[in-house]
């Protein structure tokens, strides 16, 4: 493949790839309000998704293979530290939050319920199954009949 094809494949990929580096870049912007871990992942998801731009600039600007090369591999070098990083600042913050609930002698708040949807589907179903049910029966035998 000629390098402007890949470079047009690397730019439509890139453009279509907002649905993960625009919510980075939002959980960037929103600064303290969101946990280090969270920031330091959505750096790796920019950094990864600038990678795949950059070397879509270099496919359609430079003819050698080498300029790309170099870029991609610094930028996946790049993108895996820093998504390492996040996990490991993930599980620090973990163990942070479960050492300050034994600190307060209490346990983690439990999860909502589930809404009781099955329960709601089930009671649909029983009361459409009667009302067949009897709507066969009256059918059958007619109401009221001698």
């Amino acid at each position: 493949m000629t390098h402007l094809v890949l470079g047009a494949s690397a730019t439509l990929m890139t453009a279509a790839g907002s649905a993960w580096y625009v919510p980075a870049y939002a959980a960037l912007r929103a600064g303290a309000d969101r946990p280090t871990s969270h920031r330091t992942a959505a750096t790796a998801c920019l950094t990864g998704w600038a990678t795949l731009g950059g070397s879509a600039v270099t496919l359609l600007l430079t003819e050698g293979w080498w300029p790309v090369t170099a870029i991609l591999a610094a930028g996946a070098v790049t993108t895996t530290a820093v998504r390492f990083r996040a996990v490991v600042l993930r599980r620090r913050e973990s163990k942070e939050a479960a050492r300050d609930w034994a600190e307060l002698h209490a346990t983690p708040p439990l999860p909502t319920p589930p809404r009781p949807r099955a329960l709601l589907v089930t009671a649909l179903c029983m009361a459409a199954a009667m009302s067949t049910g009897v709507a066969a029966l009256v059918t059958a035998y007619g109401v009221g009949a001698d």
